[in-house]
Order: C-alpha cells, then sequence, then structure tokens
C-alpha cells in the first residue's frame, strides 16, 4: 500500500503565493470561467493563505481573513484530480484552527459557498443562511459557524 504525505502550510513565500494563484486559476478561471478580476483581489494582500500538499505536490488551497463579523473562510479550492479526497474539508478544518489560534476571541466563522459544495460546509459545521446569490455568474449560499 502506497503510503501519502499529506501537509497543510502557510502561503509566505512569493513562490507559495505563485502557487496558490496557480490552482486557484485552473479551478476558478479556467474550469468555472470566472474573471481573473472576480477572483483575485486587494483581499489577496491581506488574507492568509494556505496550501495542501500531497507528496510534495500542492493540490489544493484555502484563505482565511478576519472582518468586522468574524473570520472569513474564501477562496477553497482543489485541483480536478484530487477532488473527492477529503482535502477540501479538512483544508476547512485546518483554516478553522488556525485563526482561533490567531484570533481565541472570534467565536464566528462565515462563507460564501458554491450552492454546489454546500454539503462539504455543511459537513464541517457550517449551516445556511439567507437566501441565494450570484457571485462571479455562480449561485452561492452564505453559511455560518458559530464555535
Amino acid at each position: 500500500m502506497e503510503s501519502k504525505t499529506n501537509k497543510i502550510t502557510q502561503a509566505v513565500s512569493p513562490a507559495d503565493i505563485d502557487l496558490v494563484f496557480e490552482i486557484r486559476t485552473e479551478v476558478f478561471v479556467v474550469e468555472q470561467k470566472c474573471l481573473p478580476v472576480e477572483e483575485f483581489d486587494e483581499l489577496d494582500a491581506v488574507a492568509i493563505h494556505y496550501l495542501y500538499w500531497v507528496n510534495g505536490i500542492p493540490v489544493a488551497t484555502g484563505r482565511y481573513r478576519k472582518t468586522d463579523k468574524g473570520i472569513k473562510i474564501e477562496r477553497i479550492a482543489t485541483l480536478a484530480e484530487y477532488r473527492g479526497q477529503g482535502y477540501a474539508s479538512e483544508m476547512v478544518r485546518f483554516l478553522i484552527q488556525e485563526a482561533q489560534i490567531a484570533y481565541p476571541e472570534v467565536n464566528y466563522f462565515y462563507l460564501h459557498a458554491q450552492q454546489s459544495v454546500m454539503p462539504l460546509y455543511a459537513s464541517v459545521g457550517f449551516s445556511a443562511f439567507g437566501g441565494t446569490f450570484i457571485e462571479a455568474d455562480i449561485v452561492h449560499q452564505a453559511m455560518s459557524l458559530h464555535l
């Protein structure tokens, strides 16, 4: 049986940020046809970015940032060939854990889930609130988690 080495690391170096952007470009711009101007924003400079590595290959990414409301989890993306293996839910759990360490006073987490991946976020404990809305020409649902 083949053994996998998985780890999640904060993307700090310019090379790591390039990898984050490569994954997001592949998933959101190429696959989902989002405009680059919608995918890449000024918040990239203030968000904390992470990479999920499998056997030394970056396969997924995500970011979080503190807002006036709480912690917003964003830009969860897994390369197509690595989906269905739990990497995205593991990334979300990790982001929550890291944000709790950085901001122990914050117990409210939220995100804008593409409607098709709401079950992933529900499996981590998020609940839908409000109505659906369109972001980057994709139907989204706001979801939150209180800890």
